[in-house]
């Protein structure tokens, strides 16, 4: 045979072979994200010995972000059903034993949310959920914490802008945020970097070394950037093998109005469990260290 057929025969066969092995995956096992958490005194990440937190299979719960009050923990997450193809808001709260109850429904569109970004400012809780899909940045204001929340502006506006993450510096809010190289380029990403002296304007100047992270194995937020010891760190997602496969500690090294440099601190690979194949968001208050694992759930049992 032809070598050069030989080799278009074999290529087409491996194609074949995939494209069998994901709809048996698709019909018999359901992909399903959840959450893991721990609580002790010092960061962790080492995640053999966390608690899982599954949710039940016409759903999946990701994203975790985490809010502290009145000596419990609140955590936003993205609450996904298959069946309307689109999710919302919830909050999870869990006390400093690691009780939790089932999540409750807080913010909700016509359109999907997702990687609710909360934080605390001036005595008040904002949220910016990811909104691409309405091509908009959007700040809530929580009314009634945790779960009452209003509009309060749209941040930007005309923009496909995924997993948007505020982190105030120096007297100035700055604004991460992952933007398609093109359409239908997503989920892969680069980081784009705005910046404005006010937190409630629409002002935002563009960094000038924008993208100012062009990979995307490491550019897509992948939870609220943290100081220890006056050091900054960045969580990234990398998808370089699939979406969600594993994220990035990076230590931002440099950050002002003309600069940026960070630095790779630490990777984490879905390798402490056979079942888990794919973990893209961390967050750590307090003694709470929490992240989002992706597996493969048989639908029948």
């Amino acid at each position: 045979m032809d070598p050069s057929r030989k080799s278009k025969l074999l290529k087409f066969a491996d194609i074949l072979i995939h494209k069998i092995i994901r709809f048996y995956q698709k019909v018999f096992f359901l992909d399903q994200w959840y959450l893991m958490f721990d609580l002790r005194e010092n960061i962790s990440f080492s995640f053999h010995e966390f608690k899982e937190v599954i949710p039940p299979k016409d759903r999946f719960w990701a994203d975790p972000h985490v809010i502290r009050a009145d000596g419990h923990y609140f955590v936003f997450i993205e609450e996904y059903f298959y069946k309307n193809r689109k999710a919302h808001i919830s909050v999870i709260e869990i006390d400093g034993h690691g009780n939790y109850h089932e999540p409750l429904r807080v913010l909700e569109k016509d359109y999907h949310l997702s990687y609710p970004f909360v934080f605390q400012w001036e005595n008040h809780f904002y949220m910016v959920p990811e909104s691409a899909e309405n091509e908009t940045i959007e700040l809530y204001e929580c009314t009634e914490f945790p779960h009452k929340w209003k509009f309060k502006m749209n941040l930007m506006e005309n923009i496909k802008a995924v997993d948007t993450t505020l982190f105030q510096y120096q007297g100035k809010w700055w604004l991460f945020t992952g933007i398609a190289k093109g359409p239908g380029s997503s989920p892969l990403v680069e980081l784009f970097l705005f910046f404005s002296n006010r937190l409630f304007t629409k002002e935002w100047t563009p960094h000038p070394l924008n993208p100012i992270i062009p990979d995307v194995t490491k550019a897509r937020p992948a939870g609220r950037l943290f100081t220890t010891n006056d050091r900054i760190f960045r969580p990234s997602q990398d998808s370089s093998k699939t979406y969600g496969y594993g994220f990035y500690i990076n230590e931002v090294q440099l950050l002002s109005e003309t600069g940026y440099l960070e630095t790779e601190w630490l990777s984490v690979r879905p390798d402490w469990n056979r079942k888990i194949l794919g973990t893209h968001t961390y967050s750590n208050v307090g003694e709470l260290t929490i992240i989002d694992v992706f597996t493969r759930r048989r639908k029948m049992l």
